[in-house]
C-alpha cells in the first residue's frame, strides 16, 4: 500500500513537471526572444553612432583638404 502511494507520488510529481515546462517553454523562449531584439536593437544604434563619427571626421578631413588646396603657395 505504501509502494503505491510512493508511486502515485511520484506520478503526480512527473504530471506537475510536464505542465510546469509545457507553461514555462513559451514564456522563456519569448523572454529570449525579447532580450535578442533588445540587444540588437542597442546594438544597431551603437553602429549607427559609431558610423555618424566617421562619417564626421571623413568630413572634416575632406574640409580641410579643401582648404588646404586654397591656400597660395608663397613660391
Amino acid at each position: 500500500m505504501e509502494t503505491l502511494r510512493e508511486e502515485e507520488v511520484l506520478a503526480l510529481e512527473e504530471d506537475l513537471l510536464v505542465r510546469l515546462v509545457e507553461r514555462l517553454t513559451p514564456l522563456v523562449q519569448r523572454a529570449a526572444a525579447d532580450a535578442a531584439k533588445t540587444a540588437m536593437h542597442q546594438l544597431r544604434l551603437d553602429l549607427m553612432t559609431h558610423i555618424s563619427r566617421h562619417e564626421d571626421t571623413i568630413r572634416r578631413l575632406k574640409r580641410s583638404e579643401q582648404a588646404l588646396n586654397h591656400v597660395p603657395s608663397t613660391r
